[in-house]
């Protein structure tokens, strides 16, 4: 049988007791960051919010862009993002990452997609709506499109306002 014993101050246990506590708040600090990720993004318009907890947010999230849209979503479906991409999922992530957006960091996950008709779109009498894809309550990617034979797709920033 072995007996250890070792002798110490309370200031010394004191000091251990507070850097421990210190050291667990900043890792849970750290895990709270890189879970939840960033509510912020970048495209060429600058910077711009992710939120999109309730229909209100997702509605503001577009009128950053200056889309004005329908007050209620034409459409609610849900949307896995494949393991992995093909071409066109290659150049739909190529819109995304434009926009400061990555749909390749939730490969395999069930998210939300959200399609409401933009209402002043320049040029596009009727077909152009947004796309929104959220999960946790953060759009995770998303576009513009047209839904015309000849259509378009591009990122959330309205073009007119890219290239004034």
């Amino acid at each position: 049988m072995f007996i250890f014993s070792f002798k110490t101050s309370r200031r010394r246990l004191f000091t251990l007791g507070i850097l421990a506590v210190a050291f667990v708040i900043i890792l849970a600090a750290f895990f709270a960051l890189v879970l939840s990720g960033s509510r912020e993004a970048v495209c060429p318009l600058g910077k711009y919010k992710l939120n999109a907890r309730d229909n209100a947010e997702r509605v503001e999230f577009l009128k950053q862009f200056g889309w004005e849209v329908s007050p209620e979503p034409t459409e609610i479906s849900t949307v896995t993002i494949p393991a992995e991409f093909n071409s066109t999922y290659e150049k739909y992530n190529d819109i995304q990452r434009d926009q400061g957006l990555d749909l390749s960091r939730y490969q395999e996950k069930t998210c939300t997609r959200y399609t409401y008709q933009i209402l002043n779109y320049k040029d596009a009498s009727q077909g152009v709506r947004a796309n929104i894809l959220v999960l946790n309550d953060k759009v995770i990617g998303g576009d513009v499109s047209s839904v015309l034979l000849n259509g378009f797709i591009h990122g959330f920033c309205n073009p007119d306002k890219v290239h004034a």
